[in-house]
């Protein structure tokens, strides 16, 4: 009979269970603390609309955002806020006239949000532009993508990034009568200035063009220049539809009245087409003489064409 070697079991310490190791405890402390940390703290984070502020007056805005940290103008006419947060207010009592957020004027870190048209600051520009739709112009500039939005309100939204980025560093949104903005797409400053087609096309996408009896007319985005030839210069403008652009602050869609507050009593007066009436005025208050042409809806009284011309 062979021998068997027997082997006894051998009795082993019994570890110590993880609960009872006082680390243990002392990370389950920290992370509980942790996790209270961020319940609290998301709680408190509120996330702020800043076009409502159109419709608030002045001192909704201080019971809503607090004294402000910058006062530039406080009148009673008018008067222009600055907020740490990065964001300042111009308006008048009934209601803020232009609001502006720039990523270098944040002068504190909050876990608040801020943003216009839920656009915010460091946020994607073209998964803003992908929810918002086609801009009514949109440009790159020094490596900074820029887009420009006309709302119904009758404002324009305005945000671009920093050179060679997607993420926002600024937004405008600002009243479009009386803005800088609104003067700067004044069409009625490109009659008779020099622009050759080389010109043009750095300036703006020319989508179509035709010659005719020594002109040329481009077609671009939202209106269109008809340019003389021989001397390359421009003699019309023509905003033909719901465009972004204006004649000496006026605009498709304008009423007529506001129209002859800037431009006078018509000269000249015919039927048009489709239940229109095209006017036409002398207005010698621009930097040239010029014949303006509105055709107006005779039910709404509402501009549906217009064009500039050189005298």
């Amino acid at each position: 009979m062979s021998k068997q070697e027997l082997s006894y079991p051998v009795e082993r310490p019994k570890k110590k269970s993880l609960l009872k190791r006082w680390w243990s405890w002392l990370l389950s402390i920290l992370v509980l603390f942790m996790l209270i940390g961020v319940l609290s703290s998301g709680g408190d984070s509120t996330a702020y609309e800043l076009s409502k502020m159109t419709t608030m007056s002045k001192q909704q805005i201080i019971e809503k955002f607090g004294k402000p940290n910058e006062v530039v103008r406080d009148e009673k006419d008018g008067y222009s806020f600055g907020y740490d947060a990065g964001f300042m207010v111009r308006g008048a009592e009934n209601g803020a006239l232009e609001i502006s957020m720039k990523k270098e004027k944040i002068k504190n870190s909050t876990s608040d949000t801020y943003k216009i048209f839920d656009v915010s600051i460091d946020s994607s520009f073209d998964e803003n532009v992908t929810r918002l739709g086609q801009p009514n112009l949109s440009a790159v500039k020094d490596g900074k993508k820029n887009a420009m939005y006309l709302t119904k309100e009758d404002f324009l939204l305005l945000f671009s990034t920093d050179s060679n980025s997607d993420r926002i560093s600024g937004i405008d949104f600002v009243a479009y009568d009386g803005s800088l903005q609104s003067q700067s797409l004044d069409l009625s400053k490109m009659l008779g200035l020099t622009a050759s087609e080389a010109e043009i096309s750095k300036l703006y996408d020319i989508k179509d063009k035709s010659t005719s009896q020594g002109e040329t007319l481009y077609t671009l985005e939202g209106f269109e220049l008809v340019v003389d030839n021989q001397n390359n210069v421009v003699k019309q403008v023509v905003i033909p539809s719901n465009s972004i652009y204006n004649i000496h602050g006026i605009r498709v869609n304008n009423s007529f009245d506001k129209a002859t507050q800037v431009f006078g009593k018509p000269i000249h007066t015919n039927e048009g087409v489709k239940n229109t009436t095209l006017y036409s005025f002398n207005y010698a208050g621009g930097q040239i003489p010029t014949i303006v042409n509105l055709t107006v809806n005779n039910t709404d009284k509402k501009i549906v064409y217009m064009e500039a011309i050189s005298k």
